[in-house]
């Protein structure tokens, strides 16, 4: 999609974002502590009024002495974005590609998030860490965030890392440093969002989850934080072209490789490869307990968004 429809249909989408906006108020967040939407404040002395349950033995073991876990309720939720730019999310089948749907989804959360008064920011990453937006309030700067994505998948690489270039970014930042990798950089991303994030955040990964070394990453991000995966899928993914051959680099390894769509048997390779990654994904989810939100290049972006908080309030 060029870059002027591809900001037209954001336009046309920030109109789901009050809804969205009441479904992230409805359906709350859950607590990565309690599940009550608090978080731990101090120890006090156990009284007979106290809940046994909030006892902490190992303060107690300590002290000699009963105490019991205090909590104060979370009023000021920070939603972080982490959108992977990489070169395999320029795949689509179609007019949009995944890129394109991530930038509808990052940008619908961002606006979604302004409208609660939440505090948003983003990290992009590729070859590396390829920079960032600290969190903050106000509309300016979720059309910062909504821009710092829309200008990668339009092609304006070089703007995008100028105007994301925060915080956040690696020493000497950029995609540069990175330039000796091979494939995203999506762990080094989620190691990046639990360093620097120090109060207790909603975190969208929004990526395809064509990389490595990412499943640990991801399982030390949601002990502290209530990370949701948002994976971008294609109908390409499972369904290869029924004709041509040709030879084909990997966009992110740059791996060349005789791509003989004519084969029957190759394209069932091609169908049980993209099943393969698909179950790959949803198990690192379920074993890191996060919650896996699955968005198509053919999907309604604001319609998937408003169905998976339903579901989280529902619960």
């Amino acid at each position: 999609m060029d870059a002027g429809a591809l900001r037209e249909r954001i336009r046309r989408l920030v109109f789901a974002s009050p809804a969205l906006a009441r479904a992230f108020e409805r359906g709350d967040f859950k607590s990565v502590f309690r599940g009550r939407g608090i978080e731990f404040d101090s120890l006090r002395e156990y009284s007979p009024d106290d809940d046994e349950r909030l006892i902490d033995w190992s303060a107690t073991a300590r002290l000699r002495s009963p105490f019991v876990r205090t909590y104060r309720e979370e009023r000021s939720l920070t939603v972080f974005l982490v959108v992977d730019v990489s070169a395999s999310m320029d795949q689509g089948s179609g007019e949009v590609s995944k890129l394109d749907e991530a930038v509808l989804v990052s940008s619908l959360a961002a606006y979604a998030a302004q409208l609660r008064g939440l505090p948003v920011g983003c990290l992009l990453f590729a070859r590396g860490i390829a920079g960032s937006l600290a969190p903050r309030r106000g509309k300016a700067h979720a059309l910062a965030v909504a821009s710092a994505a829309a200008a990668y998948a339009s092609g304006e690489r070089r703007e995008a890392r100028g105007r994301a270039g925060g915080k956040y970014g690696p020493r000497g930042g950029g995609v540069a440093e990175s330039e000796g990798r091979r494939g995203s950089e999506l762990g080094a991303a989620l190691a990046t969002a639990s360093r620097v994030l120090k109060r207790r955040s909603l975190v969208l990964v929004i990526s395809d989850f064509r990389a490595a070394d990412w499943e640990r990453p991801l399982a030390e991000l949601a002990r502290r934080h209530d990370a949701v995966a948002i994976r971008m899928s294609d109908r390409s993914d499972f369904e290869a072209p029924t004709a041509g051959s040709f030879e084909a680099a990997d966009p992110e390894t740059g791996e060349l490789a005789w791509l003989p769509f004519g084969s029957r048997r190759f394209r069932k390779a091609w169908r049980e490869a993209g099943i393969a990654r698909r179950r790959a994904c949803v198990e690192a989810c379920v074993r890191s307990r996060v919650e896996l939100l699955e968005v198509d290049t053919e999907d309604d972006p604001a319609l998937r968004l408003l169905e998976f908080f339903e579901r989280r309030r529902s619960r």
